[in-house]
């Protein structure tokens, strides 16, 4: 049996998956958990393997969802694993030890299950690869439960418990248009929601920032604490910068001419403008740019998801150069883009600068050289850049001083604390 050296047998997967940092050496691979959740095992010839194999790609489409894990995809597993003529499936510790250091993986999940009509047992088991032991079993019954409550909240409770994840970061995506129940401030009086016209309120509430598939500035994933704010619905557009620009006398953005938005322009984003004239316009307002907790938080809500109304990308929600615009869309022009707070154009039209520096993430393990040059950060992408940019964790940093036909903004204020 030819086995790949420990460590070396994911390096050209991790690279394609974009898990291994460009230009980097090895040893500066972003060190969050690689997580290898196997098949789990029928427990009896009555048990369906195909409802198993869903339950099994259930929990790794959650976890992963989370970005707290990288979770290797089964299909990456098996062709690994059958390339090194590695006897798959496993069903004793030393063998499942031994796959997840030819995988790399720092954890591997294995488990049985049953079920006789409506009736489930579920056992999961987390095994530490480096240890070579199980550091948390999992073993649930279930009643009268059909396929779709299954792979629904009993299933995530499981998986809450056996990778200690909390139940808010796991959940069915939010379909366009819809604000999901755990970031509907129903409890919110009115007044306060409707304070501030053209404004969307943002509760309190903790979400994980970051990705761990994304550029090195964007890792690792971490969680933080949002507290509650304002945030517009729509990027600030021509119209409104105009009236900043007549009131103070700031110069204009350099496309106008003689001072006059070009006609037809008026609902468009202002573009051409700088994290200086942004952050003028917000003070002149009476508030301010959001932060990067407060701007990723707005977009993707308390569950992390790749763009603000879920994991695949749709060039129909969001004015990107895949949407084939290649021009700025007036404000609101793709409302099932919304996220799930109701906040729209957050992926794409114009890039949004935000009130923070471009700094490292809290417990990154890469340090880049842009880190250290006061730059300024904007987020959400825009028409003239692709579906990349247009995630709900990627940080564009730039010198505040720059302008450039992509750069707007939105704006921010306080919530009265309650």
């Amino acid at each position: 049996m030819s086995w790949i050296r420990p460590g070396w047998a994911l390096l050209g997967f991790i690279a394609s998956l974009g898990w291994l940092v460009p230009g980097t050496p090895a040893g500066e691979i972003q060190l969050s958990p690689l997580l290898v959740i196997t098949d789990l095992r029928p427990m009896d010839e009555q048990t369906s393997v195909t409802e198993a194999q869903a339950f099994s790609e259930f929990i790794r489409r959650e976890v992963d969802r989370t970005g707290l894990y990288r979770v290797l995809s089964r299909a990456s597993m098996l062709s690994i694993l059958k390339a090194n003529s590695f006897p798959y499936p496993c069903h004793e510790l030393p063998c499942f030890a031994a796959m997840g250091r030819l995988l790399g993986a720092d954890q591997v999940m294995a488990g049985y299950f049953k079920r006789q009509g409506a009736q489930i047992e579920v056992t999961l088991r987390v095994i530490d690869v480096p240890g070579a032991l199980f550091i948390k079993t999992v073993h649930r019954y279930g009643s009268n439960l059909t396929s779709s409550e299954l792979m629904g909240e009993w299933g995530r409770q499981l998986i809450s418990e056996a990778f200690q994840i909390e139940k808010a970061l796991l959940g069915e995506e939010s379909g366009a248009g819809t604000t999901s129940p755990a970031t509907q401030p129903d409890a919110v009086p009115d007044a306060v929601k409707n304070k501030y016209p053209g404004m969307i309120y943002i509760p309190e509430g903790w979400t994980v920032i970051g990705s761990n598939s994304g550029d090195p500035g964007e890792m690792p994933p971490h969680k933080v604490h949002v507290a509650a704010f304002y945030i517009s619905r729509y990027e600030v557009t021509n119209q409104e910068y105009a009236e900043f620009v007549h009131a103070t006398g700031h110069a204009p953005p350099r496309h106008w001419t003689d001072g006059a938005i070009p006609p037809g322009l008026e609902t468009h984003p202002v573009n051409w403008v700088s994290f200086v004239d942004a952050e003028a316009y917000c003070l002149w307002k009476g508030g301010r740019l959001p932060t990067e907790e407060e701007w990723e938080y707005a977009a993707h809500g308390p569950k992390p998801r790749l763009y603000p109304w879920g994991d695949t990308f749709d060039s129909n929600r969001a004015n990107t150069w895949e949407s084939n615009r290649h021009d700025t869309a007036p404000v609101g022009s793709y409302p099932q883009g919304e996220s799930p707070f109701g906040v729209e154009d957050m992926a794409g039209n114009v890039f949004e600068w935000v009130n923070s520096f471009f700094r490292a993430y809290p417990g990154a393990k890469i340090h880049l050289k842009e880190f250290d040059r006061h730059l300024r950060v904007l987020r959400g992408g825009s028409w003239n850049f692709n579906a990349y940019y247009a995630r709900t964790t990627h940080r564009f940093a730039r010198s505040g001083a720059e302008i450039g036909r992509s750069f707007g903004f939105r704006f921010a204020r306080d919530a009265d604390p309650r």
